[in-house]
């Protein structure tokens, strides 16, 4: 009887610590999906066209946080500081988007479902259109 009841108390115990294992890591998630809700919040992030005509800031989700026009915007035609100003508005919402896809790499580890999501989405919504950081 005491062998059944060791067995018992084995499986309760092996149980347990698989319970706060489960506990543990539900934890953890939580405070890492706070900390990307955060981010989701706060971050910002900056592009400038390749001669300085613009700068941009935008958040994630594509809402911008800042404009400017730098001197050489002057020397530009309306037309062609349009599409400057679109190309870095662009950027800028890229880089907000692959910021936010990098952080989630770095709380949920580079091959976790929402660190892909974010990297498909920050694609496909806020493709980069090539100019620089």
């Amino acid at each position: 009887m005491s062998d059944n009841t060791f067995g018992i108390d084995e499986g309760f115990a092996a149980a347990r610590k698989q319970l706060d294992d489960i506990n543990r890591q539900a934890q953890q998630n939580q405070a890492r999906a706070q900390a990307l809700a955060t981010d989701v919040e706060t971050l910002v992030e900056s592009a400038r066209s390749p001669r300085g005509e613009v700068t941009v800031r935008a958040k994630v989700g594509g809402k911008l946080a800042g404009l400017e026009f730098g001197p050489a915007a002057e020397a530009l035609t309306l037309q062609a500081l349009a599409q400057v100003t679109l190309e870095t508005i662009a950027q800028a919402q890229h880089n907000a988007m692959s910021t936010l896809a990098d952080r989630s790499a770095e709380l949920f580890g580079e091959e976790s479902d929402i660190a892909a999501s974010l990297k498909s989405d920050a694609r496909r919504g806020y493709p980069s259109p090539g100019l620089e950081r």
